[in-house]
């Protein structure tokens, strides 16, 4: 017995399995809605992960914890306390979703058994200069001044620019402005 012939002729699209991923997913009819929910759970762990470590990390004294919630934000005009901050290094997520200044030690003693030399050359290093970007110690030989923050760089956390006007040292967070 022969096939049967199909009834629909050439008319007839092919039907094959289609993948539905996420990239369709988040083009599709409800692509914004669905970028929407992502982002709101994205931002969701972000801060519970902030919470969570803020509350190991911090004392649970209520006067520490308001210090630290009312440190300048970056830009900001500094306060009453005279000396202004900078903004280089780590920054923290607060509880109120602001970014927080890392409690930087008064004096920079690396703790007990952490070897004192340098990170570049291994030469004894003198204890008050730590890179900003990384906080390895590192020498005076090895130290390096921004030309545009004239913040204190290892070798690995700056480069030098060879432009037009000489060289430049340029720490990681000046060098992708000045391209």
């Amino acid at each position: 017995m022969p096939k049967r012939s199909c009834p629909f002729g050439e008319a007839a699209p092919l039907q094959l399995k289609t993948r539905v991923g996420l990239r369709e997913l988040s083009h599709g009819v409800r692509g914004e809605e669905y970028r929407r929910e992502v982002f709101e759970r994205t931002r969701r762990l972000l801060f519970r992960g902030a919470q969570a470590y803020m509350e190991g990390a911090w004392p649970a004294s209520p006067a520490a914890t308001c210090a630290v919630a009312r440190s300048p934000e970056p830009g900001a005009e500094p306060q009453e306390g005279g000396a202004e901050r900078r903004w280089s290094g780590q920054l923290l997520i607060g509880h109120d979703g602001k970014l927080l200044r890392r409690p930087a030690a008064t004096e920079k003693v690396p703790p007990v058994g952490v070897s004192k030399a340098c990170s570049s050359c291994v030469r004894s290093a003198d204890v008050k200069e730590a890179c900003t970007q990384c906080d390895q110690f590192i020498c005076h030989n090895c130290s390096r001044l921004c030309s545009c923050c004239n913040t204190v760089t290892c070798s690995l956390c700056s480069t030098i620019d060879y432009g037009d006007v000489g060289e430049q040292v340029l720490c990681n967070g000046c060098s992708i402005f000045q391209v």
